[in-house]
Order: C-alpha cells, then structure tokens, then sequence
C-alpha cells in the first residue's frame, strides 16, 4: 500500500447483464490533492465513483480507500469519505440546517459546524425555508454541504457545479481548492465544464469506454497544450 494515496484502484472490472462496463481500470489519486476526472457521456465516471464508496461490489479487482477495501470496509470509511453522486435526496419539508442535523446524526456525530457550513457554500440566510422551495442551484449547495459537513478525509462529487450560476461556480471552485489545501481534503470531481476542472485540479484522469487511458499532473498538460485542458481532452479520446 502506497500512504500517499488516497485510492488505489488495480484491474478494476464491473459487470452489469453479463456486458463489462468498466474493464481492467487503474486509478491513483494522491492524498490531500484534487484529482478531475473526464470521460463522455457513458464512459464509466459515476459507476467507478460508485465503486469507490461501496454502492456497488466489484465483479473483480482491487479498490483501496485510504488504504481499506471500499466495499469489504465501507461502514468503517463511511464517516470519511463525503459524496455527492447523481441528484441528491433531502428531506423536502425541512430546512437545509434540519437535513445536515439529520445527516451528523446519522453519521453518529456531534460536532459539525452546520453554521460555519452552510455560509460556505451560500446557503446561511434561508433559515427556516423548506427544501422544497429551493432552487436547483439552491439544492446542489445543499448537496455540497452534505457531503462536506462531517470533515470528510476524501470528497467524491459528480457534476457538482451542475445547475449553478456563474458566481456559484466561482464559489464552489474556490471552496473546493480551500478544502484540499487547508483542510487535508482529497477531492475527486467529474465535471463537463473542463474549464473549472482546469481552475482548480491538480491531476486529470480521463476515462474512456469504462478504462482510465492516461492519469497526467496537470502542469504537464498545460506545458504540452498551452491552448488549455479542452484541446487535450480531445487529443485523448480522438486517440483512444
């Protein structure tokens, strides 16, 4: 086990009806780093998160979690790792600081700043205001201060800037780089908006018909494609 990763992924295979849809996939994402994972639509980015945090077993490989098998260990990891994966569930008819009260406590634990939270990602003044009421960009705040609000050791966020507005994109990517650097935070991030990922990853990883094709520091593809991180996304799946 390498301890400067945070997940190590080896020959990883998922199968669904007998159809292999991730094949011999190999990921490593350094600790307290974080890591933009691209792919197209259909390439395998949510299965493999998936994977990650225990929601669906491997048909056969290796998947290590802060150095513990995600699934055989899952409850254990649980308070470590914070997800937001495909549209979030909340209670509708409660607030925003109910539902995170909710979650700590199903977390079994006491101390979450839920205040501090929520004036993170922009969510401190609906005090009393039902779920129901909120926005789409509204909810996937909420989403993120779920998965954020127990102190997570690593982050995992699919689309996480789906639905908000310019400005909540700008807060969320500067809160994102925050976490990671101030708060030992892993983070691993889908995104169709290669410019955020650009703003704020440090590793790409591209996936491609279920297999990550190239893991790359992001200043080696900046110093390869000055033209930006779109130009090289595309060089990659054009090749693969």
């Amino acid at each position: 086990m390498d301890r400067k990763m945070a997940v190590n992924v080896e020959n990883l295979i998922k199968t669904f009806n007998q159809q292999e849809v991730i094949k011999s996939c190999n990921m490593s994402v350094r600790r307290n780093s974080v890591y933009g994972f691209l792919g197209a639509n259909g390439a395998g980015k949510t299965t493999v998160f998936k994977l990650l945090i225990g929601l669906l077993s491997p048909t056969a490989g290796r998947i290590e979690v802060l150095g513990m098998n995600s699934f055989k260990y899952r409850e254990k990891l649980l308070r470590n790792i914070g997800s937001m994966i495909e549209t979030p569930v909340f209670y509708e008819h409660l607030s925003c600081k109910v539902n995170l009260e909710i979650h700590l406590s199903y977390m079994g634990m006491k101390d979450g700043d839920i205040n501090s939270v929520l004036k993170d990602v922009g969510l401190n003044v609906t005090g009393d205001k039902p779920v129901s009421q909120f926005s789409m960009g509204m909810r996937k705040r909420l989403g993120i201060a779920r998965a954020i609000v127990h102190k997570p050791k690593i982050l995992i966020l699919d689309e996480p800037t789906n639905g908000l507005d310019p400005l909540g994109i700008r807060d969320m990517r500067s809160l994102f780089r925050s976490l990671a650097d101030n708060n030992n935070m892993t983070i691993l991030l889908s995104s169709h908006i290669l410019s955020e990922v650009e703003h704020i990853a440090d590793t790409i990883g591209v996936i491609a018909d279920g297999t990550v094709v190239e893991e790359v520091d992001l200043n080696t593809i900046k110093n390869k494609y000055p033209d930006g991180l779109e130009n090289y996304f595309f060089h990659v799946l054009r090749g693969k």
